[in-house]
């Protein structure tokens, strides 16, 4: 009698989603970005602000905003969030 190994059931679904990972890591063809750093220091501590738009895609975009921000000189905190957050 000859058994041979064949993948189970949950085996072929994984398949499936490694080969299209692999394809999506073959296909990806990098783009230029550009994105604003905001930081503010003081006392020797560093503040970073982000924002959820996170990077910007269109340069005259990311160019016109960095001139709307520098044209202001006054910022105004509309919102503030705390979070605990833990390091594993």
């Amino acid at each position: 009698m000859i058994v041979e190994n064949l993948p189970g059931p949950c085996q072929f679904p994984t398949l499936g989603f490694v080969v299209a990972r692999w394809k999506d890591v073959k296909d990806f063809r990098p783009e230029p970005f550009w994105y604003i750093y905001l930081s503010i220091a003081h006392d020797g501590a560093e503040t970073k602000f982000t924002w959820k738009r996170g990077h910007l895609f269109d340069h005259n975009e990311a160019a016109n905003l960095y001139e709307r921000v520098m044209s202001n000189v006054t910022a105004h905190v509309t919102n503030t969030e705390n979070k605990e957050t833990k390091k594993w």
